[in-house]
């Protein structure tokens, strides 16, 4: 499966993912922008099988109404407080998308917003004698965990999203993180001003990152990104600090 990130021109920064599988078939998550989104399919000859969103704030599915989808899949309850229309509801756990060796599972992560769903990919491996086992690839995070940084709390629950935060201690350092917006410079700016330690790391990635889109995997959060292992106070006072910041 290849993965194609595209970068809405936007204030925000939105970024959506097509997912391309099998014969020149997509999927889609969050397309917040139909323009860029249809003339990415049109040039690769892709056709749009089914479109995924992860939650209900109007800029991860403004562009959905407009795609000839008749597939469309959202969080049970943030599918009820949408005004689109959504062909199939799902919940926590729940498989949403599989192809051959790769799946795709939903996993619920309040906080940012009350119905927030991540999706988290794995791939089925040989692994020897023990046979084959499904490993976790990728975790399209969302609004949840962007590279350095996680999503805002103005609106809900800063300690909710502590708790989402918390499931990715299962996952390996080599697991890749793909987030709903390109905020990695003032994520920059912002540890640079309050968590300086490895502020001469930082620097470089950014140098070499500031004309891309930079993704970066577990171990790389693990590292750099201080909300992803403070502790519960120490996450509520970052989290606090991030939003006036």
């Amino acid at each position: 499966m290849k993965i194609h990130p595209i970068i809405a021109n936007n204030p925000l920064q939105n970024i959506f993912y097509i997912l391309e599988y099998w014969e020149k078939q997509a999927l889609v998550i969050d397309p917040c922008d139909s323009k860029l989104a249809q003339n990415f399919l049109d040039t690769n000859s892709l056709s749009l099988e089914r479109i995924l969103i992860t939650h209900e704030h109007y800029d991860h599915y403004d562009g959905v109404e407009w795609l000839k989808c008749s597939e469309v899949y959202a969080g049970k309850i943030a599918a009820e407080n949408m005004p689109i229309w959504v062909s199939h509801s799902f919940e926590d756990g729940e498989i949403v998308f599989r192809h051959q060796d790769m799946s795709i599972k939903a996993i619920f992560t309040p906080g940012h917003a009350p119905w927030h769903m991540m999706f988290e990919m794995s791939e089925k491996k040989n692994v020897g004698k023990a046979g084959m086992r499904s490993e976790v690839i990728a975790i399209f995070s969302w609004d949840v965990l962007f590279q350095w940084w996680v999503g805002h709390t103005r609106r809900w629950g800063t300690e909710d999203l502590y708790d989402s935060l918390q499931r990715f201690k299962k996952y390996d350092d080599s697991v890749m993180i793909y987030s709903g917006h390109d905020y990695l410079e003032t994520n920059c700016k912002f540890l640079k001003k309050h968590i300086p330690e490895n502020i001469w790391e930082i620097e470089a990635i950014w140098q070499k990152a500031s004309s891309i889109l930079y993704f970066t995997n577990l171990w790389e959060e693990r590292r750099y990104n201080p909300f992803l292992t403070a502790e519960k106070s120490e996450f509520i006072r970052l989290r606090e600090l991030r939003n006036n910041f």
